[in-house]
């Protein structure tokens, strides 16, 4: 799996993002008048955030990579600058959907797909970390593509998602519905209960790493027999 937007030139990148920003422009501008002339313009800010919070990883997430602040392991993990000894991981975004995916392939290959970086983005992490001393180092995320019984069995454990966290969700809902219709190629709604977060020691999960090999290995031969069989 490659992540196309990276292969842009700086001009290409520019220019597709131009064109995202008329497109968020025109539709507020559009829905806008819709609603001044319905007499409900007061809804225009609530769809204008809505919006952008589709629009936001365009920028954001390209951003915070020249930045510095983001870091990927794979074209749909990513990862924030340690801080306070902590990684705090996520699953690729919308633009990362938008930019990696395989949309020639059936929705179950897709899905498949994710999974399969979601993989190998957590073995780049600890062969990133492996040779050096982890120094307690605490790994969190929130997925909707690990499931509670993989994530144990890498030795991270549930918890239970915070205010902030719910809150940010929850905001992302429409951005999130935008990811999971692109992965399944039809309208779905994201689950909310189906949703987790995780923590525990980047050394326990150093230590599963047979574990994960194992699993890519799975991976790979359930692809070569799909590919066979077609």
């Amino acid at each position: 799996m490659k992540h196309r937007y990276y292969a842009l030139t700086k001009g290409q990148q520019r220019l597709f993002l131009f064109k995202l920003t008329g497109l968020l422009l025109g539709f507020n501008l559009l829905i806008g008048m819709v609603l001044l002339v319905s007499g409900l313009a007061f809804l225009s800010l609530f769809i204008f955030a809505l919006s952008l919070s589709v629009f936001a990883p365009f920028v954001d997430v390209p951003s915070g990579v020249k930045n510095g602040s983001l870091v990927y392991y794979s074209p749909l993990l990513i990862a924030e600058k340690i801080k306070h000894n902590a990684i705090t991981l996520h699953s690729g975004s919308l633009f990362d959907y938008y930019f990696s995916l395989d949309f020639t392939q059936s929705a179950q290959a897709r899905k498949k797909q994710v999974f399969q970086a979601y993989v190998d983005g957590l073995l780049t992490l600890i062969n990133q970390y492996e040779h050096q001393p982890p120094d307690h180092i605490q790994i969190n995320a929130t997925s909707y593509i690990l499931n509670p019984r993989t994530a144990r069995k890498l030795g991270l454990q549930i918890t239970k998602t915070n205010l902030i966290q719910q809150f940010i969700l929850y905001f992302n809902f429409i951005n999130l519905t935008c990811a999971l219709s692109l992965l399944k190629g039809q309208l779905t709604l994201p689950k909310m209960n189906q949703i987790y977060s995780f923590n525990g020691q980047l050394s326990t999960l150093i230590a599963n790493k047979p574990y994960l090999l194992k699993l890519k290995e799975k991976l790979k031969e359930t692809h070569l027999k799909q590919t066979n069989a077609a």
